[in-house]
């Protein structure tokens, strides 16, 4: 079974995400959308997550004096049109054939900064290119090679990155029940983490794209999966990898997944730029 991204393009009418994530469905392949839309085990955490996120509230001011509420705002330097930016989403591709190009021509026109993934099926200078200017952070998974994690920055900086999101909570795949039913596997035989898939060949399945980032760093024996490429990461991440990728890279790092307040304060010893 070959696996088939859409190509449509146009514009998209819709009312708010959950039409918009209707939508979607209609379009993805089952197995793809249900590795983006899903989550780990029953989805607990990601039904308390979205429980949690709908109780973040925004009050309004009043008598205030003004008639023209303005969302923009400055991140360090950088101007957006509001305080949302682009997250780090692995593997764009799975969606459109346009793949994170796409999503970085929409940043852009949205004024905001775009946070390319590790796992990203389009390397960096296409994504730059299309960016044209507009503000460019790299979410890194760090590796338990510091001579690996070097060649990355290195790679990033001169690339124009301009952050470093160091991602904190994913040290581990998650069991993602999800995938199971849908017999789909994260597609590795591609120019980022090539393998042999002996897991696809059994599923019927091909993918058509990679992810060039971080393809050479991942060790593939023929049986990758996504708990493989994860396993490549650093598990015990500690507040000195933290200060390493900011004395080394000389760039901003911000750190993303920490949901304990208790370890953000040991985080704050150690000055990340956010977390």
């Amino acid at each position: 079974m070959e696996f088939k991204t859409s190509t449509r393009e146009g514009l998209v009418d819709f009312n708010n995400v959950y039409d918009l994530e209707k939508m979607a469905q209609e379009i993805i392949p089952k197995g793809a959308f249900g590795y983006i839309a899903s989550g780990a085990g029953d989805l607990f955490t990601l039904y308390e997550n979205t429980r949690a996120f709908n109780h973040q509230l925004v009050l309004p001011k009043t008598l205030r004096g003004f008639d023209k509420p303005d969302t923009s705002t400055e991140i360090y330097g950088d101007q957006l049109t509001s305080p949302i930016i682009m997250a780090p989403i692995a593997s764009h591709k799975l969606v459109n054939e346009a793949g994170e190009i796409a999503s970085a021509k929409a940043t852009k026109e949205f004024g905001s900064i775009y946070t390319v993934s590790s796992y990203s099926s389009t390397d960096l200078p296409a994504i730059g290119e299309a960016l044209e200017g507009s503000p460019l952070w790299f979410q890194f998974y760090f590796s338990k090679d510091n001579e690996i994690n070097k060649k990355i920055m290195d790679r990033v900086k001169e690339q124009g990155a301009k952050a470093i999101v160091l991602t904190a909570d994913a040290t581990v795949a998650g069991n993602r029940e999800v995938d199971k039913r849908n017999h789909f596997t994260v597609p590795f035989g591609m120019p980022t983490v090539a393998g042999n898939r002996e897991v696809d060949k059994r599923n019927h399945f091909t993918f058509p794209f990679g992810m060039p980032i971080v393809d050479e760093f991942l060790h593939s024996d023929g049986h990758q999966t996504i708990g493989s490429v994860y396993q490549s990461a650093k598990q015990d991440l500690s507040p000195e990898d933290v200060a390493f990728i900011k004395e080394y890279s000389g760039l901003p790092v911000y750190v993303k997944g920490d949901s304990i307040c208790r370890r953000c304060a040991i985080c704050i010893g150690w000055r990340p730029r956010l977390i």
